[in-house]
């Protein structure tokens, strides 16, 4: 999957929120760097795929690509 950047989302999956101890929107980890996975940073996305707190861009959930 990639982002409305361009930037692949790796591991992609629902976050759980300890606060209210329940799942709430997506997290995964973001090629900041093609091809270098030690660059990878781990961002946080809504329920619509919205960007949590980040400049990597929104995700797409209808399509899964």
């Amino acid at each position: 999957m990639k982002t409305t950047k361009g930037l692949n989302v790796l591991g992609l999956q629902k976050s759980f929120d300890t606060a209210i101890y329940a799942y709430q929107g997506w997290s995964g980890r973001v090629r900041v760097v093609e091809g270098d996975p030690s660059c990878d940073d781990y961002a946080k996305w809504d329920e619509q795929g919205k960007a949590n707190d980040h400049e990597y861009g929104d995700i797409n959930l209808k399509d899964g690509k």
